[in-house]
C-alpha cells in the first residue's frame, strides 16, 4: 500500500512542475502541493520505521569523459613513458563496488576494497568516484563524509528538479532528476557540477550513494561528467542485522570550505604553490 501511494504523490509532483501558468490555478496547485509534501513526509517516516536493508553498487568511469581525457593528454608535453602509463590507465580503469546500508533514518555508504592481484604491474585506476565512506542521518539531515586524508566533512543537501522522464532499472521504474554540486576547489572557491540521479518510488526511501539524497525515493543511478555510480542489487529487511554506527558527537566535523582552505595551506607549506 506504501508504494502504490508514493507512485500517486510522485506523479501528483509531477503533474503540477509541469502545468503551464495560470493565475486561477496557483491557489488550487499550491494547496495540493501542501497536501502532498506532507503524505510524502508521512509515508516516508512510515515506511523507514519498518525497512533496513543494502543496496549494492558499482561506479564505472564515463565513457565519454575518458576518451575526450585521453585526446587531451595525448598533446600534453609530458615524457613518452609517462603518457603511456597515463594513458594504459585510463583504458583499463577498474570498476569500483560499493555498498550502502540503512535502517530507519540512517544510512552507510562504503567503498568495497578488492583484493589485489599480486603479479598486477603498472599504474591502477578505478572509477573515479571515491573511496570515501558517507553517513547520513535523515532526522537531523546530517551528510558527513569521513574523508581519509581531512577527516569528518558536513555536506549540504542537493535541491533536485524532477522530470517528467522515466526509464527502468532492473525491476524497478525510475524518475530522473537533475541537481546542481558545489563543490570547492583548495582556494576555496566554489565549482558548480551538475549531477543527474534516477530514484525509484516502489522504494519509498530518501537514500542514495555518497552524498546523493533526499528524494521521494530510493536513488539507483548517479550520473556525473567523470563516473557513474549504478545499482546492481537491492536487498529490503536482509537476514543479516543491519547496525548503523553514527558518527561521535565529540569529533571535529568541518565545513568543506573549511577543509579545503586547509588542503590549500597544506600546498603551499609542502610545494611553495
Amino acid at each position: 500500500i506504501y508504494l502504490d501511494f508514493k507512485v500517486v504523490i510522485v506523479k501528483c509532483f509531477l503533474h503540477l512542475g509541469f502545468m503551464k501558468p495560470n493565475h486561477k490555478l496557483i491557489m488550487k496547485k499550491s494547496y495540493y502541493l501542501i497536501i502532498s509534501l506532507v503524505l510524502l513526509s508521512v509515508v516516508n517516516s512510515l515506511f523507514a520505521q519498518q525497512t533496513s536493508g543494502i543496496v549494492k553498487y558499482k561506479g564505472a568511469i564515463n565513457e565519454e569523459f575518458r576518451k575526450s581525457f585521453i585526446e587531451d593528454f595525448k598533446n600534453k608535453d609530458v615524457a613518452p613513458d609517462i603518457r603511456k602509463g597515463v594513458v594504459e590507465m585510463y583504458l583499463n580503469a577498474q570498476e569500483d563496488t560499493y555498498e550502502l546500508h540503512f535502517k530507519n533514518q540512517e544510512s552507510y555508504f562504503h567503498y568495497m576494497k578488492e583484493l589485489e592481484n599480486e603479479t598486477g604491474k603498472g599504474l591502477k585506476m578505478g572509477s573515479k568516484a571515491g573511496t570515501n565512506e558517507f553517513y547520513v542521518n535523515l532526522t537531523d539531515k546530517k551528510i558527513i563524509e569521513k574523508n581519509s586524508v581531512l577527516g569528518f566533512l558536513e555536506y549540504s543537501g542537493i535541491q533536485w528538479d524532477v522530470k517528467n522522464v522515466t526509464k527502468n532499472i532492473g525491476d524497478y521504474k525510475c524518475f530522473k532528476a537533475v541537481g546542481t554540486e558545489k563543490n570547492f576547489t583548495r582556494s576555496g572557491a566554489i565549482k558548480e557540477e551538475q549531477v543527474v540521479a534516477w530514484f525509484t518510488p516502489d522504494i519509498p526511501l530518501q537514500f542514495g550513494p555518497k552524498n546523493y539524497n533526499g528524494m521521494p525515493g530510493l536513488i539507483l543511478q548517479i550520473d556525473k561528467e567523470k563516473f557513474s555510480i549504478l545499482a546492481t542489487q537491492v536487498i529490503l529487511n536482509p537476514d543479516e542485522k543491519i547496525e548503523i554506527e553514527a558518527i561521535k558527537k565529540d569529533e571535529k566535523i568541518r565545513s568543506r570550505r573549511e577543509a579545503y582552505q586547509i588542503a590549500n595551506e597544506y600546498y603551499k607549506d609542502a610545494y611553495g604553490n
